[in-house]
């Protein structure tokens, strides 16, 4: 029988914004100590799909891809930190990503290209989930850095991995483009099946 697979959907930032955030990282572990999500490479989560049997085969594949070739490349710009609660115990520290207009829209084409019905956060976290206590140790130091950065997406990033395999690590699967023109009205000039990306494990957790 064949096994099943996770698949995560995500946008990634360029080498530049990735070694800010890993540095980021490290400058609150110098304060806190070894935290879970001290690992993860910057991304910006779009979806998972959990236990998948036949997701992504080839139709669906230039399907999905016929979706989100009308979309264009999207310029989002990090201004800074915040946080959200994760109830009354822990936290969440992450670099913001500017809301205008024109990224609103933006999201909210992807969401619906992808059928996504839940609201998506776009962010790109620091610390994921930690205690109160360590909370009260970072925040005072992440509120007064500053973070600007501009940078150009033009890919969706799909990951995959085995669902009931032990130790099971996110790897690369596809980068679907974004090549829309003009309010997402032209479609490629000419369409082109997906290349797979190098093989290598990835790790966001």
């Amino acid at each position: 029988m064949k096994g099943y697979t996770d698949f995560f959907m995500l946008l990634s930032p360029p080498d530049k914004v990735k070694a800010a955030v890993r540095d980021y990282k490290i400058d609150a572990s110098d304060i806190i100590g070894m935290y879970d999500s001290i690992g993860s490479v910057a991304h910006i989560a779009v979806q998972k799909m959990h236990r998948q049997r036949s997701f992504l085969t080839e139709p669906g594949i230039l399907d999905f891809r016929r979706r989100l070739c009308l979309i264009p490349p999207v310029t989002l710009t990090i201004n800074g930190f915040d946080h959200f609660n994760h109830g009354n115990d822990y936290r969440t520290i992450y670099a913001r990503i500017v809301q205008s207009p024109e990224t609103t829209h933006w999201f909210k084409m992807l969401k619906q290209h992808l059928k996504i019905k839940e609201f998506m956060v776009s962010n790109i976290t620091i610390c994921r989930n930690i205690p109160v206590a360590d909370f009260d140790k970072l925040w005072p130091h992440f509120k007064s850095l500053e973070f600007n950065e501009a940078f150009t997406i033009d890919s969706l990033t799909v990951l995959q991995r085995e669902t009931f395999a032990s130790f099971a690590t996110w790897q690369p699967y596809l980068q679907l483009p974004f090549e829309g023109r003009n309010a997402y009205s032209l479609a490629p000039t000419k369409p082109s099946l997906l290349k797979p990306v190098q093989q290598m494990q990835t790790s966001l957790f």
